[in-house]
């Protein structure tokens, strides 16, 4: 988590006004998708800004913006709340991802070139080389970001920028309920690593069908690891 944007009472600097707020926008997006702001928290502005050093407007506007997404609630006359999980959105995301998968891996696999494979063989080398979890037992942001680096390398030779939006955002849906679940000791039954492997090698086969099997196997894994690591008795699910 971000400790500041900028200090309070600071005025944005001509022309700095939209990157500053986009920056506080894409830190309380980040935050919640890493489940630092838990599922049905809360959202109090005064506490926002606070902890990110932003104006309440800024803060307000992100929060519009995470609205329209559904990672944030509004709620008439209360304020706004992360968006809550459930079971049913984490298998529409899972759904979703695969119908994608049949209409975008024939293209990719049909436009991917050399520098393709590279691109994915080099993000795949780089994410096994490191650990999901810091030292301190925290996740580590590096594998989280070389994990989703890897996963839309992949992508990239798809030719639609439609879908490649669409999929970076149903990615980052599934890396909230993840990132939820890895906080749980279920996470070490899983060879995420041999999964990761796995689809490299279907993807260098160029072999459609086997591709698109891998791919839904992986984020089946997930829907899995989500669905046990979570005790619906708590109010996750």
């Amino acid at each position: 988590m971000i400790d500041r944007i900028f200090s309070p009472g600071d005025e944005p600097e001509s022309g700095q006004g939209t990157t500053r707020a986009t920056a506080l926008y894409r830190a309380i997006r980040q935050d919640i998708i890493r489940g630092e702001w838990p599922p049905n928290e809360w959202l109090r502005i005064p506490l926002l800004r606070q902890r990110y050093g932003a104006g309440a407007s800024p803060v307000r506007e992100a929060l519009n913006r995470l609205t329209s997404e559904g990672l944030v609630r509004q709620i008439d006359q209360r304020g706004f709340t992360v968006a809550g999980i459930s079971e049913a959105d984490l298998e529409e995301i899972a759904f979703t991802r695969s119908a994608l998968n049949r209409i975008m891996m024939p293209a990719i696999l049909e436009r991917g070139d050399e520098a393709w494979e590279e691109s994915v063989v080099l993000a795949h080398f780089r994410l096994s080389k490191t650990p999901p979890f810091s030292s301190d037992g925290q996740l580590n942001e590096e594998y989280l970001a070389r994990h989703r680096s890897f996963h839309m390398a992949i992508l990239m030779p798809c030719g639609s920028r439609w879908l490649l939006e669409l999929s970076a955002k149903l990615f980052d849906l599934t890396e909230r309920h993840q990132n939820l679940a890895m906080r749980s000791d279920l996470f070490g039954t899983r060879d995420v690593a041999s999964e990761h492997a796995e689809i490299v090698k279907a993807l260098l086969s160029r072999d459609v069908e086997w591709s698109i099997r891998v791919m839904d196997e992986h984020v089946g894994s997930t829907v899995r690891l989500v669905r046990e690591a979570t005790n619906p008795k708590e109010g996750a699910f």
